[in-house]
């Protein structure tokens, strides 16, 4: 990451940083969508599609990786993490381990005893994947990991799933006819949710949520 995401004001400037450009993008394309129904109109609605979703994917990966690094370069010890992290910061050492034999179960037993009180080792790559299909449960999938409050969200499960679904018809060469007003509604609760996850990582942040 360019900015510096070791300080909680480095962190939020990089998430009012990506929710501004978005935001101004996304505005700028739907004040272009005609309001009268015709063959100009149903072609910007369906290029307007594929960029809301990727706006979607965008922001949830980069914020999401952000608010893991800045987690990361805490370096509290395992024994001070909330247990998602902990997972994280231990998965290198046990997550190979078919915990299906009392040989494998005392292996990781130990491990955790060991390495309680030392130093963190969370990773940041790889861990935020959106499988380029960010549908709900992947979505939730993320919020676990990282500790985020999933509350916030499961009422907007049907949109999202939607939006992907209409971003795949329409990424794959299949004709799918977009309501302006339906449209409208994807916008308005996609910059929402924008801001729902915003402020939910600043408040676990500030309020430091990811220690125990």
């Amino acid at each position: 990451m360019a900015k510096d995401l070791r300080t909680f004001d480095g962190l939020t400037n990089k998430l009012a940083e990506e929710l501004g450009w978005r935001r101004k993008e996304l505005t700028i394309i739907q004040n272009k969508i005609p309001t009268t129904k015709n063959a100009m109109q149903s072609v910007f609605l369906r290029s307007a599609v594929p960029l809301l979703y990727a706006h979607w994917e965008g922001f949830v990966k980069v914020t999401l990786s952000c608010y893991l690094e800045y987690v990361s370069s805490k370096h509290l010890t395992n024994d001070k993490l909330q247990y998602s992290f902990l997972a994280l910061s231990l998965q290198n050492k046990i997550g190979d381990l078919e915990v299906n034999s009392i040989i494998n179960k005392t292996k990781v037993v130990e491990t955790l005893f060991n390495e309680y009180t030392n130093r963190s080792n969370i990773p940041k790559k790889g861990i935020i994947n959106t499988k380029s299909n960010l549908k709900y449960d992947v979505f939730q999938e993320m919020l676990l990991i990282l500790n985020l409050e999933e509350s916030s969200f499961s009422a907007k499960k049907d949109l999202i799933n939607d939006l992907v679904d209409m971003r795949n018809h329409i990424a794959h060469g299949e004709y799918l006819q977009v309501d302006l007003k339906l449209y409208n509604e994807f916008h308005n609760d996609i910059i929402a949710l924008f801001e729902v996850i915003k402020t939910q990582i600043e408040n676990n942040a500030l309020l430091e949520k990811y220690k125990r």
